[in-house]
């Protein structure tokens, strides 16, 4: 298993919908403390076919857990989240 570098940027899987401007959009991913959402700047998101990720920057990985910084105004974190290995994907 290779490890993510520290500074590397992630693409997230997320659910969008439109947020209250036209260039800010509300996000629900998950992690391993359970679901995140709030609103990010439309250029935090990307389309992949008919999927979005949102950008994240690698923290620290340990084992199958990566720990990320997800740039945005969140509910329940800070930005700062854990998520499973296998859900991060090349931005």
């Amino acid at each position: 298993m290779s490890t993510l570098t520290a500074g590397a940027e992630i693409g997230i899987p997320c659910d969008v919908k439109q947020g209250p401007f036209e260039d800010e959009k509300l996000v629900s991913f998950d992690t391993m403390d359970g679901p995140v959402t709030g609103f990010v700047s439309a250029n935090e998101l990307k389309q992949i076919e008919d999927r979005w990720v949102i950008r994240a920057v690698v923290m620290s990985q340990e084992g199958d857990v990566v720990t990320v910084r997800v740039h945005g105004s969140f509910f329940t974190t800070n930005g700062l989240a854990t998520i499973r290995r296998e859900m991060a994907m090349a931005a």
